[in-house]
């Protein structure tokens, strides 16, 4: 069970924005955190949460980095 305290919205209903880092990293933000991040390594685009990327952890992989992003917003 997850709870969500009522001052606070989950990911998926929060304006998200994507940010390039580079050209194969993408970077998850809202307003006030960092989601995740969205790497490409070759043609799979790898989803991982969190707000370091050193310690983020990987939680899908995909061909499209539309869905990766949905994935970490989901996750």
């Amino acid at each position: 069970m997850v709870l969500i305290s009522p001052s606070r919205k989950p990911a998926s209903d929060r304006a998200v924005s994507v940010a390039m880092i580079d050209d194969e990293l993408f970077a998850l933000l809202t307003p006030n955190e960092t989601l995740g991040y969205v790497h490409k390594v070759g043609r799979v685009y790898v989803a991982l949460r969190g707000a370091d990327y050193n310690h983020a952890v990987e939680v899908g992989q995909t061909l499209s980095r539309e869905r990766a992003i949905e994935i970490v917003r989901a996750a």
